[in-house]
């Protein structure tokens, strides 16, 4: 009767300024029957595919209100093989290294809510083991993610089968003296989390027969904020804001202990104010819709016993939105790549900046001199590249207490010019930073440099969450990293979507190896797009704070189809109006504009140059080879003549191999050890394998 008389009241005050046009259920309902697919499910508003996280959400919402869809044997066939990482129609998820249960979670509880059967889903829990040691957590002590743990408890109970009571003893050390839990144990320090705290409530309710620690209730209510929402725990220090899923979370974790918010009323009324006049609901107020927070709104307004009340609100559709597009109208659309070479031939480097058109090349790991080399090169040559750094730190571990101690977050991007010394930010020194360190003594520093950070990868998506929202909240992290080698980190991250309403997504080269020619293919696969006036730093840099940065995607991974992920309002929209300004393929055929090969003339003094002469100089060619990434691979192209000068001459051929055998380097080198004064004119003819077809590429050098 309380829950009612709240709702009601909630819905008089919110009737009074509201200007009816379709009334809040319906508008939810639109909202979620736009983000069907033709594929047969669901997906998130800016892709032309279904994904599970959206399909789970979708069916949780419809399901809610009794309006499941009337075919449900054809969602039921898709969501069997709607799994991100074993859709055997989807190449793009890649493997995560660890696996990601809740997303099994979603597959199962959306069969049933459909009525489907589930059995086949028993064998592949009932094996389920602790992923404590995991590398791919890359947690320094090898502590799982708590969340992914809680889910072989939750699922077993929804595949009724028998439950495993060793975890037991695991959720016990992880139980804060208050009732909240977290990642680490209770021994290593720090509060509870919200999220950590439902899951490990849900999962000692089903496991063991002793009373829940009811103190837990205390600090699931002193999570509730002014404005009526929740945040992760009770006067945190870090990430202070509210967020849907903690609300939800909390709400949820509440019912389970027969209990409700302290300020119920006020819960329900930031729920609601979280409806956009498209009918969904964002994650914070004022924030675009997504549909797992649309979800979570819903499936906690469900809880609370109000969700009827929507019936009474009724929205304006027409109300424009307060995140609109601006005009790009006098801007230009370039090319920035992160994390490519920053070793090898800068020669090279320069080349196929120039053949891909890369308008700045963030070089990975690079030191000064090569990139001032590699700069001075494009200068000479009129090619309009800039390079700057755009780091990933290996081996460095930032502690968030209570959540444990991660690499894989260490990827600066900052000037040329800059260092350690210059610039004072000891990045080199600490291995290691608690949380607040990290802040003082990394980011603001980095900040001061004109600098910013791009997010990697983590598994763990309440310590994920804690990291980036202070991002948002005070700097820091500027793009969060989609595309990775043959990965898509949103597949099976897909928490992370969310986020493409306030940070930056960009796709993340990540080189490895010594010689960017060889990355070349990968060059080709995917890049990032962005919108300045002019191709610099610092109006990249701009861009990215700006989300005026869009990450594509056109390969055989995704059957030649075109995947776009981020951008701000009318990004998205401007850059597909000008495809033929930056596409980087060919119509039809799909051919990507690779060169054949790489022709460099080397001279005594080019000490980053593999084969360059102590006297005269040497004519280097590398071929274009079928490798993925460092992998050298099968020629694409044969190299059939060369000439200097008009006269035939005969290269060395040179394999270069690692320790373990494996190909690493491959090219011709001609030496002229004394070429004739002023011009001279290299011609060198290839023949493609596939089609037979020929091409010739002149290169005139002078010597003095």
């Amino acid at each position: 009767m309380i829950k009612l008389i709240i709702g009601l009241v909630l819905l008089l005050q919110l009737n009074e300024q509201s200007n009816a046009q379709i009334d809040g259920k319906s508008a939810v309902l639109n909202y979620i029957n736009n983000l069907a697919k033709e594929d047969g499910g669901y997906g998130w508003e800016d892709q032309y595919d279904s994904h599970l996280t959206p399909t789970f959400a979708a069916i949780g919402v419809l399901h809610h209100f009794g309006e499941l869809p009337t075919d449900r044997q054809t969602l039921i066939k898709h969501i069997q093989n709607l799994h991100p990482q074993r859709n055997p129609n989807n190449n793009e998820a890649g493997n995560s290294g660890t696996e990601l249960r809740d997303l099994v979670y979603q597959q199962i509880k959306s069969l049933q809510w459909l009525g489907g059967d589930v059995t086949e889903y028993k064998n592949l829990v009932s094996n389920w083991e602790t992923q404590a040691g995991k590398h791919a957590n890359f947690e320094k002590n090898g502590h799982p993610a708590f969340m992914q743990e809680m889910m072989t408890p939750v699922v077993r109970n929804l595949l009724e089968l028998p439950q495993d009571e060793s975890i037991i003893d695991y959720i016990n050390e992880r139980e804060r003296d208050n009732g909240s839990f977290n990642n680490v144990p209770v021994s290593e320090g720090g509060n509870g989390n919200i999220l950590n705290t439902f899951w490990g409530v849900y999962a000692r309710s089903l496991l063991s027969k002793e009373q829940l620690n009811e103190e837990v209730i205390d600090w699931l209510q002193n999570c509730q904020l002014d404005n009526g929402g929740f945040t992760h725990q009770p006067n945190p220090i870090m990430a202070v804001n509210d967020e849907v899923a903690y609300t939800w979370a909390a709400i949820k974790a509440l019912d389970k202990l027969s209990s409700q918010p302290y300020d119920q009323e006020w819960a329900i009324r930031y729920l609601m104010s979280l409806q956009n006049s498209d009918g969904g609901f964002g994650n914070r107020p004022g924030l675009p819709s997504t549909p797992m927070s649309t979800f979570y709104a819903i499936d906690a307004l469900a809880t609370l016993g109000v969700l009827g009340a929507l019936e009474s609100i009724t929205l304006d559709q027409n109300i424009e939105p307060q995140y609109q597009s601006k005009d790009y109208s006098d801007y230009k659309i370039y090319t920035v790549q992160f994390q490519l070479a920053g070793s090898g031939s800068p020669y090279e480097a320069v080349m196929m900046a120039d053949s891909l058109r890369i308008h700045l090349w963030g070089a990975k790991n690079a030191t000064a001199e090569w990139l001032s080399t590699a700069q001075q090169i494009a200068n000479d040559q009129g090619v309009e590249v800039t390079f700057f750094h755009a780091d990933e730190e290996y081996g460095k571990h930032v502690e968030v207490i209570g959540m444990g101690s991660y690499n894989h977050l260490f990827d600066p991007v900052f000037p040329a010019g800059s260092s350690t010394k210059d610039v004072g930010w000891n990045f080199r020194q600490s291995y290691y930073y608690p949380w607040q360190s990290f802040q003082d003594d990394y980011v603001k520093p980095l900040l001061d440099d004109n600098g910013v950070l791009l997010w990697q990868v983590n598994h763990n998506e309440p310590a994920s969450r804690l990291l980036l929202d202070e991002s948002v909240n005070n700097g820091g992290y500027a793009a969060i990293s989609s595309i990775h080698f043959d990965q898509n980190f949103l597949f099976w991250l897909p928490f992370l979507n969310q986020y493409r309403h306030q940070l930056a997504i960009i796709s993340l080269q990540d080189f490895h190896g010594t010689e960017s020619w060889w990355w070349g293919n990968e060059m080709t696969h995917y890049r990032n797009l962005f919108l300045a006036k002019e191709a610099s730093y610092e109006s990249m840099i701009e861009a990215l704070k700006n989300r005026e940065v869009i990450t594509v995607r056109h390969d055989e991974v995704t059957n030649n189809l075109t995947r776009m992920i981020g951008g701000a309002p009318g990004v998205r929209e401007y850059v597909t109006s000008k495809v033929e300004e930056w596409k980087w393929w060919e119509d039809g055929t799909h051919a990507m504009n690779h060169p054949w090969a790489a022709i460099t003339i080397l001279h005594p003094d080019d000490s980053f140059e593999v084969g360059h002469p102590n006297e005269g100089v040497n004519v280097r060619i590398r071929l274009w080879m079928d490798g993925a990434r460092q992998n050298v691979g099968q020629p694409i192209v044969d190299l059939t003549e060369l000439k200097v000068n008009g006269r035939m001459v005969h290269p060395e051929s040179i394999d270069e191999k690692s320790r373990r055998g494996q190909q690493v380097d491959s090219y011709y080198l001609y030496s002229i050890v004394q070429p004739k004064p002023g011009k001279n004119i290299v011609e060198a003819t290839f023949k493609k394998r596939n089609d037979g077809s020929f091409r010739t590429m002149t290169t005139i050098f002078n010597f003095d």
